[in-house]
């Protein structure tokens, strides 16, 4: 049998500009783009409800449109803030369009809450490993709900909480994806595959392919040379597919 061809992965889902904590201006992501032969950016650079950067931002991507052949697109990274699936994000999100959803903290009832904490809480007995995890993907999958409207979105580095938080993602289960899967299902959002944080697992990507959730690849970018850089990325998808297919 012929060996499998590298999988053509021509869309970066996750990417970061010194418009929020990229190291590399608007115009050097973009020529990375190029040069990795990609066809679609996602440009997801971070905000906080108190974000003022957005219009100059907008119009930034809106003017690099103008030279690239790659399409851009003008979106943001915001944190999950809790259990209702309240994002973080400005009121006014005039020429954003896509939304990454980001466990940066780990949404509890009462709110956004630091890893530490939550490890504190397991160590107690004040939370249990079970509890957090259906916790956090009840957060995740109301958040998909919650994308405001005519935005597309992407769930961005499925999980990379857990292990700060002393969690193992070994734990996760078809049963306990469900309310995301369906979620992503129901409004077309895809889950990445962060190259960074290399999250989720490959079995957990195929219990999400299997549930009929589109995976997408995201460099998670913070530099230029990083932008549709995919090694990790790749082997988990095959890893995942393989599993589906089993």
């Amino acid at each position: 049998m012929s060996p499998r061809p590298p999988l053509v992965l021509r869309a970066d889902f996750h990417t970061h500009t010194d418009f929020s904590d990229g190291r590399d201006p608007l115009d050097r992501v973009v020529a990375a783009a190029e040069t990795a032969g990609l066809g679609t950016l996602i440009l997801t650079d971070h905000v906080r409800a108190d974000t003022t950067y957005l219009p100059d931002y907008v119009a930034a991507v809106r003017a690099a449109r103008i030279t690239t052949p790659v399409s851009l697109v003008c979106g943001v990274e915001a944190k999950i803030m809790d259990t209702t699936g309240r994002i973080d994000l400005p009121d006014d999100l005039t020429g954003i369009d896509h939304v990454a959803l980001a466990d940066h903290r780990f949404p509890l009832p009462a709110g956004p809450a630091h890893p530490d904490e939550v490890r504190e809480r397991l160590a107690t007995g004040d939370l249990t490993p079970e509890t957090a995890l259906e916790l956090l993907v009840e957060a995740t999958a109301r958040a998909v709900a919650a994308v405001p409207a005519g935005r597309s979105a992407h769930v961005a580095h499925l999980f990379s909480v857990l292990p700060k938080a002393g969690l193992d993602e070994a734990a996760v289960d078809a049963a306990l994806l469900e309310p995301l899967a369906r979620a992503c299902r129901t409004h077309g959002v895809p889950v990445e595959l962060n190259e960074k944080w290399r999250c989720p697992a490959p079995r957990t990507a195929a219990l999400l392919g299997r549930a009929g959730v589109r995976l997408v690849a995201g460099s998670d970018a913070h530099r230029a040379d990083a932008v549709g850089v995919f090694p990790w990325v790749r082997q988990a998808l095959a890893e995942a597919e393989a599993r589906c297919t089993s």
